[in-house]
């Protein structure tokens, strides 16, 4: 509902609230264990796909006879496919439901994960992995969203930190679950770890009427107030709350109609105060993927630089996945205690620091633990980045938003290998790290330019 608008309550008696009223008022998010599944399988399955890959490119390198230089093109579609997939599933969720979005968001990931583990040249693996890509860019944002509109105000973000904590956990053991099956069978174990990204395909059957149900918001947003009442009153029963009786419906809240009803979810994002959220969290999140993607991409190379040998600089690279884990813990205490734009300044100045101690010149334990803390500022940072971005937005727009803000700021992970490369070829290891840390406080600092949002319903904030 638009901003501008002053909503029109049908009924005044005091006992009653509307939709968004009760849903803010539960002391859980009304979900049953069908629909966490999904979500669980759906955050999983989209940071195997990132991270799975580079532990395939051995195998694929020794089967299909490519060379280095020949996984430049998959790795730009994929980046293509995220940008592209983000926008056009994220509007299909705006204008058509959260579900349909979702829909096509969990299949493109599961085919194009199950496509990808049966490549046969450059050319097919470019295609695979533009379609999973679609698939990547949209299912985190859209996830996202989702859970923020379906919970209350005050758990919007620790339910998302959950669910980045449990599928990390899950991650990181099928990760070293994965390595001993590519040692047993070094023709097929590439396939098979590549071709198992295609179980996201079993998600689609949880979008139905009783685990991943539209999302009721959405529905009073496009006239289905009676639809919405129902899943409500549904989800009152899963939060253990005694469901708002048929006699006594939720309040509706109408709206004098104006010449922006219509108007596509984009277009209402060119409006105020709409545009500076999205480019102030857009741009946050374009300069930060070139510093991420710039240090992820290249950190054996930094260590190298600095004179740590490759052995050592590979085991550093590994102890990196740990620590998001404990951050993960942390991130679910102080989520909903802290303003999120906080937590999101606090974890890119500790991945600033890491990458400083990393070039400091200090000595390898120095250059250790700054690798280990770069997990940690990285993951303190994601979950309240992610739940920040969707909840900026009116229903109307948000699932457009968000998967734009994400998909495009993507781009920046497509311009670091012009930008940080050259630096660390040309200039050296401290000198690659100190524009990542640039990169990271100006991100920093743009961050700190969007609104409040703790502690705030979604239609106050939008």
């Amino acid at each position: 509902m638009s901003q501008s608008n002053e909503a029109l309550v049908t009924d005044v008696l005091p006992d009653r609230l509307t939709l968004d009223q009760a849903i803010d008022r539960m002391p859980k998010v009304g979900l049953n264990k069908g629909a966490w599944t999904a979500l669980f399988l759906a955050f999983f399955f989209a940071n195997y796909e990132i991270s799975v890959f580079a532990l395939s490119i051995p195998g694929m390198r020794t089967s299909l006879g490519l060379q280095a230089a020949n996984f430049a093109w998959p790795v730009t579609w994929n980046l293509v496919g995220y940008c592209v997939g983000a926008y056009i599933f994220g509007y299909i969720a705006d204008r058509h439901g959260r579900q349909r979005g979702l829909l096509l968001t969990f299949l493109a990931l599961g085919l194009g994960g199950l496509l990808t583990g049966f490549v046969w040249d450059e050319f097919s693996l470019s295609l695979f992995r533009f379609i999973a890509g679609c698939g990547m860019g949209a299912v985190l944002a859209l996830c996202s969203a989702y859970i923020g509109e379906m919970a209350p105000r005050n758990r919007r973000g620790h339910y998302l930190a959950r669910v980045y904590l449990w599928g990390g956990v899950l991650l990181l053991f099928v990760g070293l679950a994965s390595l001993p099956l590519l040692s047993a069978l070094p023709a097929m174990g590439w396939r098979l770890i590549l071709a198992f990204g295609g179980l996201a395909l079993l998600i689609a059957p949880f979008i139905n009427n009783r685990s991943l149900t539209e999302s009721p918001r959405w529905l009073a947003e496009h006239g289905q107030f009676e639809k919405a009442s129902a899943i409500v009153r549904q989800m009152e029963i899963n939060a253990g709350l005694n469901p708002t009786p048929a006699t006594a419906p939720f309040l509706e809240e109408v709206s004098e109609p104006t010449d922006t009803d219509d108007e596509s979810p984009l277009r209402s994002l060119m409006r105020k105060p709409y545009l500076k959220r999205l480019l102030v969290v857009l741009s946050y999140w374009f300069i930060f993927y070139i510093a991420l993607y710039g240090y992820s991409s290249y950190l054996p190379l930094l260590l190298e630089g600095i004179g740590i040998t490759t052995s050592n600089a590979l085991l550093i690279t590994v102890l990196t996945r740990i620590t998001p884990l404990i951050a993960g813990f942390i991130v679910v205490l102080l989520i909903e205690r802290m303003e999120r734009r906080t937590l999101i300044i606090a974890g890119t100045i500790i991945f600033a620091v890491s990458v400083a101690l990393i070039v400091s010149g200090w000595g390898e334990t120095a250059a250790t633990t700054g690798a280990v803390l770069s997990g940690f500022g990285i993951a303190v940072m994601a979950t309240p980045a992610y739940t920040y971005t969707a909840e900026i937005f009116p229903t109307k727009s948000r699932g457009t938003a968000a998967s734009i803000c994400d998909g495009l700021g993507h781009l920046g992970g497509a311009v670091a290998p012009f930008v940080i490369l050259p630096i660390l070829i040309n200039l050296g290891a401290v000198s690659a790290g100190v524009a990542i840390i640039a990169f990271l406080i100006i991100s920093a600092g743009l961050i700190r330019m969007g609104v409040r949002t703790k502690g705030r319903s979604l239609e106050d904030i939008a």
